[in-house]
């Protein structure tokens, strides 16, 4: 890179100065050398950071560029430096020793494929000389060293884990279990009905981490996990369990080491071991802290490769990730595991049952329109909070008691103007003014409590500025942030904070940088003041003491199981609902929990969704839409409701593709009535889908019911919020694009035919044909979540990768020689004739395998269906029929099945020729058409409370009325034929039909009838009745249905 020379000449005559300022200093100062000495030193570094802003103005912004400028002024201070300890007399020791450290990127290596099939075949040829040794009878001692270095080196080389810290987990876990007699610590991977195959073994243990995991024990942050507890070390560890106490001590990483170093030691000397050997005599070197802090296993690096490259596995690059601990994840926790898949009768000796019923809460749902001259009016911000106080132009002048009044004051006014504004301004400004009157409510809380001024403003110093900011950047409103948001803001307060203190580390390594210490503690003073004053959510950001950047993920998952009972306790609820209006709501809450299960999508993108971003034309201009399937797709996108999380959160979603058959018919009928009731409305397309009459769930009623519900079928305790749904669609849609057809049935409720479906849909054929090894599956489900990558996805969402690593390598061989199992075990657990013999059905047969004999098999999980409301003995027709058009309730019932019946011969065109003719579509477009003209229930007449004789005539117009009527437009046509003497050839009187329809009509409505006597001369001899209300409007659709709620009452009436 050249250098501009003119450029480092004038740099080097601003240094000649500061050098000279610096001997002016030594003069004057000598006598106090510590003062001196801070003198000096900031001198050059108040002209080093002048300096970077010289270059960054001279575009040199980036490290590499400004490098050899750096490096010319330095050298060019230490030679002036040099001169001035030669050759000035009782030279002054300057201790200023400028020297930036660069840290140079480590070249990236691009492996070849040869290289990397290379390295591969290297730990492959390890492993099957491994499985050779143990195919060979063993002669020597078996010594507890032994057993433990043959179980490590098989949990490396048969399920894939060389992590130093997961290895002693692993071990310590087991010895725990034994010790205290625990054994039903594993899992078997699939359900208990596949009887005939392999059932694995999945350990779940936990392993200390500092930045990541899902547990916080005593200020330890801990990472749960899953292994495949192969069977070499099921053996190995029962060989372990034999040897009793002198085994079974805990692990540490320096006794890890050396017993894997006393295998390999015995392995045949063909292979070459020489690399392992080494570096494993290189770690033991090391003190224990070392060992304690270690992680890969650098020795055997790649080690994962010889699994890769075994025709028995179908391990893929993603999930070879996860095995080496590269991709991170989280696997449950013992008790959300045992509440998501395990039978809940085991839960329920500790609940205690939990009903309790809250008040339904709505809120306007009201658009944000903010217009491009609106933005650009808002930004930048006035931001009253940091404007200058001009009545403190010279301090000095003033007193300092006066000054903090008049501070007071100030922020007093600052507080009301902002009270003042906040109603009249958009969203984005709106979240500032929170912003700030949160704060200096704050500030005024904090005066309450006798803190200095001086204080009060170093606390406000620390975080303010960057809360505003990244408030600023939040693209909701902040009135509604839910935990996870909550937690994010802070993290990236804390985590910008300390971006800049580790920038300033580099220019100033001895200089103490722990603002991001101080702001932890001040914004976790500030958190706990909002949740008191606003009622803002608790977070895990703060659960420790002091600062560390944690990433802590909140894994649970909803099962099928669990769902299904979830929406149980909410049909009950629907049930014992009051009004017809809550029960409505109700019914869109369980849509809704429905979309967050299967598609994944967050709570405030469900709420904000918008008509306009369904896609499927099908449901307006097709009639039988709510009969037939159709290709119905989200397309989410920001909107007037809702503002996205990110760029990435733009997405489509294929609800066709991961809906359940009945499900999808739900939501494609509760759309298909969405949009039948806003065609007549010109701006339909931004009608919000879970909103009646302009009011829609808020968000702390969904919340808080979600909670409720959950307490009910689990007790209080368990953590699961509305976002978890969230986290299940993630882990069920990997299950079911990447899982086996066992791995399917045994966690979620798809079957495999419906899944092949649905990965060939997704992936396409010709990708389907390489199934195994395609990667751009994994690219799909983080498109589907609304990532910019399958590593987000998988650290905060996905918590069965562990599950899916064991689904694909357990069918690796494992043979061992008869001799050496009956030395370990001390006992003959075959009677078969080969020497080499199948270790998984050793395991399977002998009962002398604790661990594998003590695990229970997951139950199979059942489908999720919709779960309909129970029919109530004092429900009324009305309401039946309403139900069942909107929230497919009462199917079976027998005046659900009359009214379809009837509806049909009335409307349809061609006469019905059997039951299956007979659609639910003329009954739902009646009952649509009979709301649009005005009918209620109060409308409807009760018969039997008729006298006797007015009962007959109104069952004699009803049968003439089911048996004769057809429903054209806004007529009722009765069709009248003739013999040849012109004579009426009907059994029925026109007038008898009038006569009993009188009785069953409201007040103001009157029947007209038209063209009777029929003229006989005319093509058309039909008569025609039509009904008219007060204000001279045809109801004719109205009183058809109010007849047809009447008549299918009658059991007499024949339809």
């Amino acid at each position: 890179m050249s250098i501009d020379e003119s450029l480092i000449q004038k740099i080097q005559v601003q240094v000649d100065s500061v050098f000279a300022e610096m001997k002016s200093q030594i003069k004057s100062l000598r006598d106090r050398p510590e003062l001196l000495d801070n003198t000096l030193n900031t001198l050059w570094y108040e002209f080093y950071d002048e300096f970077i802003c010289f270059l960054e103005q001279k575009k040199f912004t980036r490290k590499d560029t400004q490098k050899p400028y750096i490096q010319a002024i330095e050298k060019y201070f230490l030679s002036l430096r040099q001169t001035y300890l030669s050759q000035a007399k009782n030279a002054y020791p300057i201790k200023v020793w400028p020297k930036t450290t660069f840290l140079e990127p480590i070249p990236r290596q691009l492996r070849s494929t040869e290289s990397h099939l290379r390295q591969g075949q290297k730990h492959y040829h390890i492993a099957i000389a491994l499985k050779s040794y143990w195919n060979c009878p063993y002669k020597d001692e078996v010594t507890p060293a032994w057993l433990w270095g043959n179980f490590y080196l098989s949990l490396m080389y048969c399920s894939g884990c060389t992590d130093l810290s997961q290895l002693t987990a692993i071990s310590n876990t087991l010895v725990n279990a034994i010790v205290k007699d625990e054994l039903q610590i594993c899992t078997k991977l699939y359900h208990a009905g596949y009887k005939t195959i392999i059932q694995p073994l999945a350990l779940h243990y936990r392993v200390p981490q500092r930045a990541y995991g899902n547990q916080i024990e005593n200020r330890q942050v801990y990472q749960w996990r899953y292994i495949w507890l192969n069977p070499y070390a099921q053996l190995f560890i029962q060989g372990i369990k034999q040897h009793g106490s002198q085994a079974l001590n805990q692990q540490m990483p320096r006794y890890v080491l050396e017993s894997i170093s006393t295998v390999l030691g015995k392995l045949p000397k063909e292979i070459d071991l020489s690399h392992q050997i080494v570096g494993l005599k290189k770690l033991l070197h090391r003190n224990d802290k070392q060992l304690a802090e270690l992680r890969s296993l650098t020795p055997f690096d790649h080690s994962n490769l010889a699994i890769e490259l075994d025709s028995y596995s179908g391990l893929d690059m993603c999930l070879s990730e996860v095995m080496r601990g590269r991709l991170k994840t989280v696997s449950l926790t013992p008790i959300d595991q045992a509440r998501a898949w395990l039978d809940h009768n085991i839960l329920q000796t500790q609940l205690t049952h939990i009903e309790r019923d809250i008040p339904l809460q709505t809120e306007k749902a009201v658009p944000d329109l903010i217009t491009a001259h609106q933005q650009l009016k808002e930004i930048p911000f006035e931001l009253m909070l940091f404007e200058k106080d001009q009545t403190e132009v010279d301090k000095r002048q003033k007193r300092q008691r006066k000054s903090e009044r008049v501070k007071w004051i100030r922020w007093t006014s600052i507080q009301k103007r902002l009270e003042e504004k906040k109603p009249h301004v958009g969203l984005y400004e709106k979240n500032l003014i929170e912003a700030q009157l949160r704060l200096l409510g704050w500030i005024f809380h904090l005066k309450s409590q006798k803190m200095k001024l001086n204080s009060i403003e170093r606390y406000l110093s620390s975080i303010a500025k960057d809360y505003l900011f990244h408030v600023y950047m939040f693209p909701g409103d902040i009135d509604n942030m839910d935990q996870e948001d909550c937690e994010e803001l802070y993290d990236a307060i804390l985590d910008s904070i300390d971006d800049r203190d580790q920038a300033k580390r580099e220019t100033d390594p001895k200089a103490n940088h722990g603002r991001a210490q101080y702001a932890f503690g001040r914004l976790k003073a500030f958190h706990q003041f909002c949740m008191k004053q606003y009622r803002i959510p608790k977070v895990g950001t703060f659960q420790y003491n002091d600062y560390h950047r944690v990433q802590f993920c909140h894994a649970k998952l909803i099962s099928p199981k669990l769902f299904n009972q979830l929406k149980q306790v909410l049909s009950l609820k629907i049930e014992k609902c009051q009004t017809t209006k809550e029960q409505a709501y109700l019914f869109q809450l369980q849509l809704m929990y429905l979309l967050a299960f299967r598609l994944g999508m967050r709570l405030n993108e469900i709420r904000g969704l918008t008509l306009a971003e369904v896609i499927c034309p099908e449901l307006i201009w097709r009639n039988d839409t709510l009969t037939k399937p159709v290709q119905i797709r989200f397309n989410l996108r920001n909107n007037v409701y809702r503002k996205l999380k990110s760029q990435n959160a733009k997405r489509q979603l294929d609800l066709n593709a991961v809906m359940l058959d009945e499900e999808l018919a739900l939501v494609q009928q509760y759309l298909k009535q969405c949009i039948t009731h806003n065609l007549a409305k010109t701006n339909h397309a931004d009608k919000l889908i879970f909103a009646q009459d302009g009011e829609i769930l808020s968000e702390a009623y969904i919340s808080e019911m979600t909670q409720v519900i959950f307490d009910e079928i689990l007790g209080e305790g368990h953590g699961y919020t509305f976002h978890n749904f969230r986290h299940s669609a993630a882990n069920h849609l990997a299950i079911a694009w990447l899982g086996s057809k066992e791995m399917i049935m045994t966690y979620t409720d798809y079957t495999w035919s419906r899944c092949k479906v649905m990965r060939q849909h997704l992936f396409g054929e010709t990708a389907i044909q390489h199934e195994a090894v395609i990667q751009h599956k994994w690219r799909l489900l983080a498109d589907w979540m609304g990532h910019a990558n399958i590593e987000q996805t998988a650290s905060h969402y996905l918590h069965v990768l562990d599950l899916l690593v064991i689904d694909r390598i357990y069918h690796l061989p494992c043979t061992i020689h008869r001799d050496t199992i009956k030395l370990i075990l001390q006992n003959d657990l075959t009677s078969a004739n080969t020497e080499i013999v199948d270790l998984n059905h050793i395991i399977r047969k002998g009962q002398y395998f604790d661990f594998y004999h003590a695990t229970y098999a997951l139950k199979k999980v059942d489908s999720v269906k919709p779960v309909q409301p129970k029919i109530s003995k004092n429900v009324s027709v009305s309401t039946i029929i309403h139900d069942y058009i909107k929230y497919r309730a009462y199917e079976d019932h027998d005046w659900v099945l009359r009214s379809k019946k009837l509806a049909t011969k009335w409307v349809a065109v061609k006469k019905p020729q059997n039951n299956e003719d007979f659609s639910e579509d003329e009954l739902i477009s009646l009952y649509e058409k009979a709301l649009k003209k005005g009918f209620e229930a109060k409308q409807c007449v009760e018969i039997s409370a008729l006298p006797k004789r007015v009962q007959h005539q109104v069952l004699e117009a009803l049968s003439i009325l089911i048996e004769h009527g057809k429903l054209r437009k806004n007529f009722i046509h009765f069709q009248y034929r003739f013999d040849k003497q012109n004579r009426p050839r009907v059994d029925w009187s026109i007038q008898h039909l009038i006569t009993g329809l009188k009785y069953l009509l409201p007040e103001d409505t009157q029947l007209k009838v038209d063209n009777d006597p029929p003229d006989k001369s005319q093509k058309s001899r039909e008569v025609k009745l039509s009904f008219i209300n007060e204000n001279n409007k045809n109801t004719t659709l109205c009183i058809a249905f109010i007849m047809l709620i009447h008549a299918i009452q009658q059991e007499k009436l024949s339809i």
